[in-house]
Formats: structure tokens, C-alpha cells, sequence
């Protein structure tokens, strides 16, 4: 129970007075300083009219798509149907234990796919949502004391600790406010309350389950396998472990995992670097798109997009959970067993037990043989020459290119040369230079002793004194044979299109803003040893149109 209670509102055009202790204010008040910054933009101006439209408190609405990330989120959005995490909007509307997304779409007359790509289509639905759910639980749009079985509905979760974990998140963000970051460099502030609420002691919180984790650092959330893993791996040794992406927030993607049906995974690890786990290592769980791999491996999903990049903190985290696995099971440290989802074989091209693909990641995604049954994309952007080396492991030469590339924090460059991989580490943070695609990058070494430093990656003996030979893949020998030749178009470190003569993706390291482009570059960093040299590396390729988002094991016709 709420020990002090407090006004929300719900709407701009409602002038009512609201007292939050001694101190008195009128909503007209209120809502004018909800949005700041750009206080008149497009977001803040879709979320006050579908708040006053549903009668729903505009606050609320802010708070819980802060909550889900899904402030962020460009207006347009491209998708593939049968996307890991179908999550629609700043609420991230998905097919979680209350299929928010149907909903949605039901009562917007529209379709599920429409929301998923339309962001301001999606948050009206997820007004509507929210309206439907306070009706449902008899909530008070004036009475936060009344919010929170609506708000556990939301979430979609399947148990009760992380049903309430989530509204308790909800309505702190609402009572904290505060200006939170959106999309395009906009602003919406939301007025802080200042409470005391019951809720949030520990003791009318559940226990969370995470004895019942295998991973002890991993969050438990207990998944029905019911029409989406098997118990037992029939006979099967765990041999592989499979990297995936979510396309979609931390919420949205661990409600989705654990009830969507048709699809399962074992892990999951988030852009801050928590761990969760859904059914337990010795199920098969349905992730991969091809059985045969299934029962054979762990599936890892990350969350994050295909166009990344993704945190430094996820990396990290991720690294120590495959330490885990391979010192529990006989997977080899290599890219033949360590794989993303784009190197699963098609089973209905090949074999089921054909090897992983082990083209570069470009060619793996281009064909027809690989990506499972449903020619899966993701992991997109991971950056696999910084990821392996962290827990003993080894990347493959064509992981990457072979001109001098900046890594995605511009503090370290690599390529691939003669069959091996090497690393230049730069003279701190933003000392790489990107140059026009085509062309080396610039890594600004300091050589021991020397405080001046050079620049080493415009010529092919430029970095002589200041990079090391870190070693290929057994399966590669050849750089030149390996390396991924163009693509279409650049982008520059500010998100925007380069010039034409950026054509060629074999050199240029870049970043864009996720969600702006389909052909987006992909980069690699490594771990510094030695003297400050390490391994890393990484790779730039264009997406192929269309295909901006992974898949997902979906459907009976499709194997599992």
C-alpha cells in the first residue's frame, strides 16, 4: 500500500490541482513542463495528444517507455516478420503472457506488422493498451495507488517476482522524472513526485529464483517448454554455443523469450551486462532453426540489433558466460563451434549436420545454405575478433578486412594480412582516424619512450615498430582469398551518408545511428596485452536490403 498518495494526470487540456505535500501546482503547469529541450517536438507532441486522447496519465507513458528503452526509437523502422523479439513502439508492445502486440493491433484495426514499423502508430496503441488494462484492473488514471496489477500486465512477464520487479521500475521512473534522452537529440521531461511507496520494500517483493539458475550469476525466468524446447538433448553432447541478437529491449525481449511460442533459448545477456536464463543446459532449446544444432548447443541471445554496436559491458559479460560453458563442455575456443547464427546450416538446403559456414560473415549472410531454415542475420554487428580472445579463443582472419580499420571506440585498428590478424593500439581514446572507405585508417601509436607518437595504417609499413602478429584461425589461410571485397555505400562517424567515392567497404571504419540505415559497416576491437598490444579485430560489410533485423524459429513447417 501507498503510505503517502499523489495525483497523476492525464492530459494537457485538463487544468486540475494537484498537492504533493506542502507545495501545490496546476496540471496546465504541469504539463507544460513535460517536454524541454525541443519542447515542441514530434515524440512530445504524440505522447501528450494519445494521453489525452486514451485518458491516461501522459507521465506514465513517458516512464514506461523510458523503462523499455524505447525512446530512442526512430520514427520508420525496418523488420522481417519473424523477428527473435516482435516488440512494437516505445512501449514495446510483444508476445509475451499478455500479448500486448495483439492487443495493440486489435484495437488500433490495424496489423501487428504496421505497429512494429511505425512508431507513433505503435505508441497510440500502446495508449490504447494501457486505457484497456486500467479498465481491466479498475485503475484510476488520478490514483497511482491503483496502477500497479495494470502495470504487472504490462510487462508480459510469466512470473510474479519479475511481474512486480517491473512495475516497481515503472512507477519509480515515474516518481523520480527527470529530462530523458529521445530520439533525434529531443527531450521529454517529466516532473519528479517525490513519494514514499510500500511496494518497493523488499519484504512485499517475491524472492527472486536465481538458485535455480545453472550460471550463478544469471537472473531465472521460469519458461513453460510447452511448444517451444524439449527436455533432454536426445543422447547429444553440447558441442557448440550460438550468438545471437534480440532486436529488441531487455523486457521486451526476456517476456517475449519466455512465452512466445516456438522459440526458446538458454541465456541472454543484456546491454549492462546482466545475465538471464530461461530453461536449463540440458534442454533442447528451439533457437537455432535447425534441430540438429539445437541439440548440440547453448544458445546465447543478446540484446541489441544486428546494426549494433554493441556495449563494451555486454561484450564483457557474454565472455565470461562462454568461459563457463567451455570449461563445463568440450566446445573448442574456435569459429567452427563459436558461431553466429548467420553460420548455421539451412537444413532444408543441406544437411542438418553440415558444418557451420565459415565464409566471411558477408558471404555467410548472402547465401541460401545458411542462417537456419529461416536465413537468420544476426549478430549482425558483433564484433567476434574482440570477443574471442577474452576467454582463450580465436577468431578467423575473414572476421575482418584486410586494409587498417579503426575499431568501433576508435582506439585500436586492425586488418588481415598474409593469414593473420594484427592489431595496432592507438594513443588513447579517439586516436584512430577514419578515412574514406578504400583507404587505410589512422592510428595514432605512441611507441614506448616516445611521447610524440606516429601514425601508423596509410601505408603498409607505416606501423612496423608498433603492431603485432596476434595469429589466424586454423581454417583460414589465405587473407587476400578471404576478405570481403565491397559494398554500396559509407557512412560517416556522424551517422550520415558518405560520399559516392565511399563505395568500397574494404577499408573506412565508421559508425552510424542504429536504425537510420540498412547497410551499415561492422566493426571489430581487441584486447590489449603485452605492451599495450593485444588481440582484436574486426570487419565492415554491407547488409544486404531487407534484412536489418535476425529471424526466429516461428511455425510447425519449419524445423526447430
Amino acid at each position: 500500500m501507498w503510505r503517502a498518495s499523489f495525483l497523476g494526470f492525464f492530459g494537457s487540456a485538463l487544468i486540475v490541482t494537484t498537492c504533493l505535500g506542502l507545495g501545490c501546482s496546476s496540471r496546465a503547469d504541469e504539463t507544460k513542463s513535460i517536454a524541454t529541450g525541443k519542447s515542441q517536438g514530434a515524440l512530445a507532441r504524440t505522447f501528450d495528444r494519445v494521453a489525452h486522447e486514451q485518458g491516461v496519465p501522459q507521465a506514465l507513458l513517458v516512464a514506461i517507455a523510458h523503462v523499455e528503452g524505447g525512446l530512442g526509437l526512430a520514427p520508420t523502422r525496418e523488420i522481417e516478420l519473424d523477428n527473435h523479439v516482435p516488440a512494437a513502439g516505445p512501449l514495446q508492445l510483444r508476445h509475451g503472457k499478455l500479448d500486448t502486440l495483439a492487443l495493440g493491433a486489435t484495437l488500433m484495426g490495424t496489423t501487428e506488422e504496421a505497429l512494429r514499423r511505425d512508431r507513433d502508430l505503435a505508441l497510440e496503441a500502446g495508449a490504447r493498451v494501457l486505457a484497456e488494462l486500467f479498465r481491466r484492473t479498475g485503475a484510476v488514471a488520478d490514483d497511482a495507488r491503483t496502477w500497479t496489477a495494470a502495470l504487472e500486465e504490462l510487462s508480459g512477464f510469466a512470473d510474479a517476482f519479475h511481474r512486480r520487479d517491473y512495475a516497481r521500475r515503472v512507477l519509480r521512473a515515474y516518481a523520480d522524472g527527470g529530462a530523458l534522452p529521445a530520439h533525434g537529440g529531443e527531450t521529454i521531461t517529466i516532473v519528479a513526485r517525490p513519494f514514499d511507496v510500500d511496494i518497493w520494500a523488499p519484504g512485499n517483493v517475491d524472492v527472486p529464483l536465481k538458485g535455480e539458475a545453472d550460471y550463478a550469476p544469471a537472473d531465472w525466468f521460469p519458461t513453460d517448454c510447452s511448444g517451444k524446447c524439449d527436455a533432454g538433448r536426445g543422447g547429444n553432447t553440447v558441442g557448440y554455443i550460438v550468438i545471437h541478437d534480440t532486436e529488441g529491449g531487455w523486457d521486451a525481449s526476456v517476456a517475449t523469450l519466455q512465452n512466445d511460442a516456438g522459440k526458446s533459448v538458454q541465456y541472454i545477456v543484456g546491454e549492462d551486462g546482466r545475465v538471464g536464463q530461461f530453461v536449463h543446459e540440458t534442454v533442447t532449446a528451439w533457437h537455432a532453426g535447425n534441430y540438429w544444432y539445437n541439440q548440440r548447443s547453448i544458445g546465447i541471445e543478446h540484446v541489441g540489433t544486428t546494426k549494433g554496436p554493441f556495449p563494451e559491458a555486454e561484450y564483457a559479460a557474454s565472455a565470461k558466460l562462454v568461459s563457463y560453458l567451455t570449461g563445463k563442455y568440450p566446445v573448442p575456443k574456435d569459429r567452427v563451434h563459436i558461431i553466429g547464427h548467420d553460420q548455421v546450416p539451412n537444413g532444408t538446403k543441406i544437411a542438418q549436420s553440415a558444418a557451420a559456414c565459415s565464409d566471411s560473415p558477408k558471404d555467410c549472410e548472402a547465401s541460401p545454405n545458411y542462417g537456419g531454415s529461416g536465413r537468420h542475420t544476426d549478430p549482425g554487428t558483433w564484433e567476434w575478433c574482440q570477443y574471442m580472445p577474452r576467454f582463450g579463443g580465436a577468431c578467423k582472419c575473414n572476421d575482418i578486412w584486410a586494409l587498417w580499420n579503426c575499431t568501433s571506440d576508435h582506439t585500436k585498428a586492425y586488418r588481415c594480412t598474409g593469414g593473420k590478424v594484427e592489431l595496432l593500439v592507438c594513443d588513447g581514446p579517439g586516436a584512430c582516424e577514419s578515412k574514406p572507405i578504400g583507404t587505410e585508417d589512422i592510428c595514432h601509436v605512441a611507441p614506448a619512450g616516445d611521447a610524440g607518437g606516429v601514425d601508423a595504417g596509410r601505408d603498409a609499413g607505416s606501423g612496423a615498430d608498433a603492431h603485432e602478429d596476434v595469429g589466424t584461425d586454423t581454417a583460414v589461410s589465405d587473407a587476400a582469398s578471404d576478405t570481403p571485397a565491397s559494398a554500396d555505400a559509407g557512412v560517416d562517424d556522424a551517422g550520415e551518408a558518405g560520399p559516392a567515392s565511399q563505395e568500397d567497404m574494404s577499408g573506412g571504419c565508421s559508425i552510424a545511428r542504429a536504425g537510420e540505415r540498412d547497410d551499415e559497416p561492422i566493426f571489430g576491437f581487441g584486447i590489449a596485452v603485452g605492451l599495450g598490444l593485444g588481440l582484436g579485430l574486426a570487419r565492415s560489410r554491407k547488409r544486404r536490403a531487407g534484412r536489418a533485423s535476425s529471424r526466429s524459429d516461428v511455425g510447425p513447417a519449419v524445423p526447430r
